[in-house]
């Protein structure tokens, strides 16, 4: 008799597992494009280079291969400009600031606690006490977090505190958090029209930043940093969220939510591959109660808390 688990997983189609492969594969290797791009190109103005990349791939898309305007209604632009803001242009910045302090590997797991803030904001919002299983996930996640941002100062030109790159990163994960209860509220929307619609409206809210304090006309990056942005902008970034969108639409939400476990262990791979990063067995210590925190936390996602 095969389990339930296995039963929901074959009326899963194919294409859905297709689509979490290749959306957790880019996600992974955004870490590493952030890492080779923002030596040379500063943190703001990387993601506001990214979103405007982006919005340029999806408004071609939109237009010549899904032929639908974008709406004009108030109601939809106000959500979308908090999904800009809590699910690109925070979040984005945050990482990008973050990559300059922080290896792949940290990274990539600290960003994953977002099911973590997703259940601890869910409890929050209906001011429940939790059960004794989401205690002791919260409490793991808690654990392994003051531990790693515990451990001693890293090397930096950008700052001299090793815990302020990390709880950035904590930052992104719990504004994603953000994003994806604004985003439950949308409703059925046509995936290009969203992620379009979401890019144009996060790149004001980064655009005075990178100008007024980066002053982007003066940087010069080389062709290994273009390279490196570009595909953060065409593949990680507008590929990949109309491929999450549709992956949400053909599996649901908690099939979908995997990627959180898929993407750090294929960040630590590519991470070792192209940039020489290894993950230490103190370091593996460590962040072992984040990601039994994220798993908990995971699961009760899947059960529609």
């Amino acid at each position: 008799m095969k389990s339930a688990l296995a039963s929901a997983n074959e009326r899963i189609p194919l294409l859905a597992h297709l689509l979490l492969a290749a959306v957790s594969i880019w996600w992974a290797s955004s870490y590493v494009l952030i890492k080779i791009a923002v030596v040379e190109v500063p943190p703001a103005t990387l993601a506001t280079a990214r979103l405007l990349v982006a919005s340029a791939v999806l408004l071609a898309w939109l237009r010549l291969g899904e032929n639908r305007p974008l709406p004009t209604d108030l109601r939809s632009w106000t959500g979308y400009a908090l999904i800009a803001l809590f699910g690109h242009a925070l979040p984005l910045y945050l990482i990008a600031w973050a990559s300059m302090a922080v290896p792949v590997t940290e990274m990539s797991i600290l960003v994953a606690t977002t099911p973590v803030f997703a259940v601890l904001f869910a409890f929050v919002a209906r001011r429940e006490w939790p059960p004794r299983m989401t205690v002791f996930g919260l409490l793991a996640g808690l654990f392994g977090v003051a531990a790693v941002l515990g451990q001693p100062d890293i090397p930096t030109s950008y700052t001299n505190a090793s815990a302020l790159p990390r709880l950035a990163l904590l930052g992104a994960a719990a504004s994603y958090a953000l994003s994806g209860r604004v985003v439950a509220r949308l409703g059925e929307a046509n995936a290009v029209v969203t992620v379009t619609a979401v890019m144009i409206c996060a790149i004001p809210m980064l655009l005075p930043l990178s100008l007024g304090f980066e002053r982007p006309w003066t940087i010069h990056p080389r062709a290994e940093a273009v390279a490196a942005l570009l595909l953060l902008g065409v593949m990680s970034t507008a590929v990949v969220y109309v491929a999450y969108y549709r992956l949400i639409g053909l599996s649901g939400p908690a099939f979908a939510s995997t990627h959180h476990y898929l993407v750090p262990a294929l960040s630590i791979a590519l991470g070792a591959a192209f940039l020489g990063e290894r993950l230490a067995l103190e370091q593996i210590a460590l962040l072992t109660p984040i990601v039994l925190s994220v798993f908990i936390a995971r699961g009760l996602i899947s059960q529609k808390l």
